[in-house]
């Protein structure tokens, strides 16, 4: 299986993509919001097989301190065959490196983006606008 990147938002189509979040799963999304806070970001990477999109992601940047990446997310049946992979290489080669990048994680894999080199934050924090909520889901203690 060959998996090929593709840059920018250009050529996505939301509601698959939304798709893709619901059955990964990572929660759901609305198309609208979702194509908005993609054309926002610093930079965005889809993964597709032939020309079937099977993963996402993407980062936020300031170009020059801080950046962190949201939003990776493969389907089930192509996880565990590099595209989580191959779409972390693409959006840590695009964001600058002179500063942290951070990162938000789906409690239990963690053990995937410790691979890049990513550590658990001592001082890091949230706020939720439902807290109770990301308790229930493995993100705030």
């Amino acid at each position: 299986m060959e998996i090929s990147i593709k840059y920018g938002s250009e050529n996505i189509d939301w509601v698959t993509l939304c798709e893709i979040f619901r059955r990964a799963p990572l929660g759901t999304r609305k198309p609208d919001k979702l194509k908005i806070a993609v054309e926002n970001s610093f930079s965005v990477c889809s993964a597709f097989v032939d020309s079937r999109m099977i993963g996402f992601g993407r980062a936020i940047s300031d170009g020059q301190y801080q950046s962190a990446i949201y939003d990776v997310v493969v389907l089930p049946e192509f996880q565990k065959h590099g595209a989580g992979k191959i779409i972390m290489d693409a959006l840590l080669e695009k964001l600058p490196k002179s500063g942290p990048v951070l990162i938000y994680v789906v409690p239990g894999k963690q053990d995937f983006y410790r691979k890049f080199g990513f550590g658990n934050l001592k001082t890091g924090m949230g706020l939720f606008p439902n807290p109770e909520m990301s308790r229930a889901r493995g993100y705030l203690e």
